[in-house]
């Protein structure tokens, strides 16, 4: 190799290594944004599912007209916080995404035993009709 091919060799592989390290990976700040937003998101719910248009909580609250109300809670229990603003301003947001198969409730599990029961099913071909 010459003089001038180990020259250009040696500036390439500076000027490559330089900006290698200054450069950050892309995308890496909106990750973040959107990873802290989505947990501010969650902590503003308090707990709260934004479920078929209302607000539900697992320990037996509804959030309805800005009231907490009980439902299927035990007497004496204390009301949890309210949704926070943030949580109220994005409520699709907090909806569940997929529901698993194995947490079909006793009512789909009914209906699914009845449709299978009601449905006929086709009579049997065996036999000839000579």
């Amino acid at each position: 190799m010459g003089k001038t091919s180990w020259s250009f060799l040696i500036i390439v592989s500076v000027a490559l290594s330089g900006t290698a390290l200054r450069a950050e990976p892309p995308g890496t700040t909106e990750r973040k944004s959107s990873a802290s937003a989505s947990r501010r998101l969650i902590e503003s719910a308090n707990g709260w599912i934004y479920v078929n248009a209302e607000w539900v909580h697992p320990d037996g609250y509804k959030f309805v007209n800005n009231k907490v109300l009980r439902t299927t809670a035990k007497t004496g229990k204390t009301f949890p916080k309210p949704p926070g603003k943030l949580a109220l301003e994005n409520p699709t947001k907090l909806t569940p995404r997929n529901k698993p198969a194995e947490a079909q409730t006793a009512a789909e599990k009914a209906a699914g035993a009845r449709r299978k029961n009601l449905t006929p099913t086709p009579t049997s071909q065996t036999g000839t009709h000579l």
